[in-house]
């Protein structure tokens, strides 16, 4: 009974590990993007920009706010198909996207890369999925 206890011990802490990994890395995103945001609106308040600067940093806000949509709308998606969570990071034309599960079988992969082409706009070769 003694390795039961332990076992359970252990696994429950693996388990409160992996949701405090999707919960973070989601704050640690959501700050860097609140970050950015907040950059591109000092520029656009600023009187010492040009236009150009302007325009560029409202094309900016733009992009931000339409990829932390799409990344919304992809997890929550891709929560339909069984899996618990999900955590997506965009890197340029890289989509990294960290799944919780045991084990990830390949219609599951499958159904991960179409969501993820289709609400990013993204190339499947451009698309990395793993499982924590």
């Amino acid at each position: 009974t003694n390795t039961t206890k332990e076992t359970t011990t252990t696994s429950a802490k693996e388990t409160t590990d992996t949701e405090k990994y999707f919960a973070e890395s989601k704050l640690e995103r959501e700050n860097m993007y609140s970050e950015m945001l907040e950059s591109y609106q000092s520029i656009l308040a600023s009187t010492n920009v040009s236009a150009e600067q302007k325009s560029t940093s409202q094309k900016e806000i733009s992009t931000i706010n339409s990829q932390k949509n799409a990344i919304m709308i992809a997890e929550n998606l891709i929560k339909t198909k069984g899996i618990s969570d999900v955590v997506i990071f965009v890197n340029d034309k890289s989509i990294n996207v960290i799944v919780k599960a045991d084990t990830l079988e390949q219609e599951t992969i499958a159904q991960i890369q179409n969501i993820i082409a289709r609400e990013m706009n993204a190339e499947i070769e451009n698309i990395h999925i793993s499982n924590k």
